[in-house]
C-alpha cells in the first residue's frame, strides 16, 4: 500500500490519541499558528488532520511537516516529546485538556499545546497583561510596579513577556505582592533568554507559570515574538501598555488584544517622551486611560468582581499608595419606560461593564432573552457595546 494511507497503516499501535495529536501538530517543522488553525478548520480535529490524504495535509501544513510524518509516526513523536519534557521537569498542557486556559482557548489560532514550568490554575482566567518598553524611565518602572502589585494583591494574575524593563517590573511587583504571575516566552524553556533572568524565571514558576508554545531548544528568533505576544494578550482579559514607542512589540500585543476582543488600556506619559508616543497613539484610538488599578478593574466584566479580593492595609504592596481600590459607582434609577426584565438588566449594568454570559448568569434569564433586551436598550440609547464586546451604560 503506497502513499499516506500506507504510512498510517504502518503506524499501527503508534497512532496518537487526541492529546498526542495536538502535541505533534504543534511541534511539526514549519507549523505556524495560522497553519494549525487552517488544518483544524479543514479537517475538523487534530486526529482527522493527521489521517488526511498526504497531498491535502502537506498543502496546508507545508512540505517540512509532511516530510517529517513520512519518517516518524505521530505516536513516536509524541512519546519522544513527553519523555523529553518529563526529564526536564516540564509540564505539557494540550488544547483538549480541562486545565487548558479558557481565555486562550477562545482566541483565533490558539496553540495546540503549551510547555510550562509551574502551574496554570482556573483563577488565572482573571488575568491582565502589563507590557512596555525594555528601556523604561523611572516613571514607567514605578507605574508598572504600582499597577502590577495592586492588581496582584486583589487576585488578578499578571501576565507579561519576561523581557527586561516593564515586563520584569510587572512580574517582580506581582511576586512581591504575594500574587500570581505568568511569564510567556518567545523561545523554548531550555533556552536561557533573556540572559540574567534565571532567578526571576524560577520565582515565577514557583508561584505561577512560565509558558511557551515552542519546544525545548527553540531559539528566540524574531518571528517567535509575535507568536508570544498573541499568547500574552490571549491569556488576559485586558492588556495595559506602560511606555511604548510607536513601533514596538508592546503595541503589537495591544493590537492583538483588540483583534481577540479583549480590552486595551494605556498609561499616559509626558507629551514629549518618545517612550510614551505609542501609548498616546492608542489612547487617541480609543484605548482606556489608566491612572490606577481601579481604572483597570472598572473595565473588567462585572461578574468577575466577586472574584477580586479588596485591598486592605495588610496586603497593600509597598509603594502602591497611589493605587486605591475601586469605589462603587453611584446608583442610577432605571428609566420608567423600561419593562421589568429590561430594568433588571439595566440595574445589573450599574455594577459596571458586563458580558451576555455574565448578565445571563446574574439575571437568570435565557441567553436569547438577554441578547434581545440588550439590543432594545442599545437602540433606545441606554447602553452601548465596547470594542472588547462588553455592554455598559451610556
Amino acid at each position: 500500500m503506497n502513499g499516506w494511507a500506507g504510512i498510517i497503516q504502518a503506524w499501527g499501535q503508534s497512532a496518537p490519541d487526541v492529546s498526542d495529536a495536538w502535541l505533534v501538530l504543534q511541534t511539526l517543522p514549519g507549523m505556524s499558528p495560522e497553519r494549525l488553525q487552517k488544518l483544524t478548520e479543514a479537517f475538523g480535529d487534530p486526529l482527522a488532520a493527521l489521517a488526511a490524504p498526504r497531498a491535502d495535509f502537506t498543502r496546508i501544513a507545508g512540505q517540512k511537516a509532511g516530510d517529517t510524518l513520512r519518517h516518524e509516526a505521530p505516536g513516536d513523536i509524541a512519546h519522544r516529546l513527553r519523555r523529553e519534557a518529563e526529564s526536564q521537569g516540564v509540564s505539557l498542557l494540550t488544547r483538549d485538556h480541562p486545565s487548558f486556559p479558557e481565555t486562550l482557548r477562545q482566541i483565533y489560532a490558539a496553540p495546540g499545546a503549551l510547555f510550562l514550568k509551574g502551574e496554570i490554575r482556573k483563577a488565572d482566567d482573571l488575568g491582565v497583561a502589563i507590557v512596555g518598553t525594555r528601556n523604561p524611565t523611572r516613571y514607567g518602572r514605578r507605574i508598572a510596579r504600582d499597577l502590577a502589585g495592586s492588581l496582584a494583591a486583589q487576585g488578578v494574575t499578571i501576565v507579561s513577556g519576561l523581557a527586561r524593563g516593564i515586563d520584569a517590573e510587572a512580574h517582580q511587583a506581582a511576586l512581591e505582592a504575594g500574587g500570581r504571575t505568568i511569564g510567556v516566552l518567545g523561545c523554548g524553556l531550555g533556552v536561557n533568554y533573556p540572559a540574567g533572568h534565571e532567578e526571576l524565571r524560577d520565582r515565577i514558576a514557583s508561584s505561577g507559570a512560565v509558558v511557551t508554545e515552542l519546544s525545548w531548544e527553540t531559539l528566540p528568533r524574531p518571528e517567535n515574538f509575535p507568536r508570544r505576544n498573541r499568547l500574552i494578550s490571549g491569556l488576559s482579559l485586558a492588556t495595559i501598555v506602560v511606555e511604548a514607542a510607536l513601533r514596538s512589540g508592546a503595541l503589537l500585543t495591544a493590537r492583538l488584544a483588540l483583534e481577540q476582543g479583549r480590552e486595551v488600556m494605556a498609561v499616559p506619559g509626558p507629551v514629549d517622551s518618545s517612550r510614551s508616543s505609542g501609548c498616546h497613539r492608542i489612547l487617541k484610538d480609543g484605548a482606556h486611560l489608566v491612572e490606577s488599578a481601579s481604572d483597570v478593574l472598572q473595565v473588567l466584566p462585572a461578574y468577575l468582581k466577586g472574584e477580586i479580593a479588596p485591598l486592605t492595609p495588610e496586603n497593600r504592596p509597598a509603594g502602591g499608595g497611589r493605587i486605591s481600590p475601586e469605589s462603587n459607582p453611584p446608583a442610577v434609577s432605571p428609566p420608567p419606560s423600561l419593562s421589568p426584565e429590561e430594568k433588571a438588566v439595566f440595574e445589573l449594568l450599574g455594577s459596571g461593564p458586563n458580558t451576555v454570559e455574565g448578565l445571563t448568569r446574574e439575571a437568570r434569564f435565557a441567553p436569547e432573552d438577554v441578547s434581545g433586551i440588550l439590543l432594545r436598550l442599545e437602540l433606545q440609547g441606554f447602553l452601548h457595546q465596547t470594542e472588547g464586546g462588553l455592554y455598559e451604560r451610556a
